[in-house]
């Protein structure tokens, strides 16, 4: 795969979470997803041999890099009220790296276990 892609990709989601919240800790917190899945980039996904890592690989852009920003985007251009109909809504913020972290662990995971296991089998 391409390395400059996800790298853009990456860069992208980071200047949407600085442009939205401008640079402070918050935003830096907002980085978590998108360095837990560039780091799974470079190690697990720099070369995808089969279709379940190529699902893992789609699973983990949508979860770590997708949600993230469509959350925050939302939020900033105020769409269904997300940003003024309650008052705690800008909480969204401090959670939000962690309802995309966890879960977006999940296919990173299955993809480092199918890939140790077909190299195991490769190798045998």
């Amino acid at each position: 795969m391409n390395k400059i892609i996800p790298l853009i990709c990456c860069l992208s989601c980071a200047a949407v979470a600085f442009l939205v919240l401008g640079i402070n800790y918050f935003a830096a917190f907002q980085l978590l997803p998108i360095i837990v899945f560039y780091l799974f980039q470079r190690s697990i996904f720099k070369n995808i041999s089969n279709v379940a890592i190529r699902l893992c690989y789609i699973f983990a852009i949508l979860i770590l890099l997708a949600f993230p920003l469509m959350a925050q985007l939302s939020w900033h251009f105020d769409i269904n009220g997300s940003a003024t109909r309650s008052s705690t809504s800008g909480l969204l913020f401090v959670f939000l790296p962690i309802y995309a972290t966890l879960p977006g662990l999940l296919p990173c995971t299955i993809a480092a276990y199918l890939k140790q296991r077909q190299k195991r089998s490769s190798s045998n």
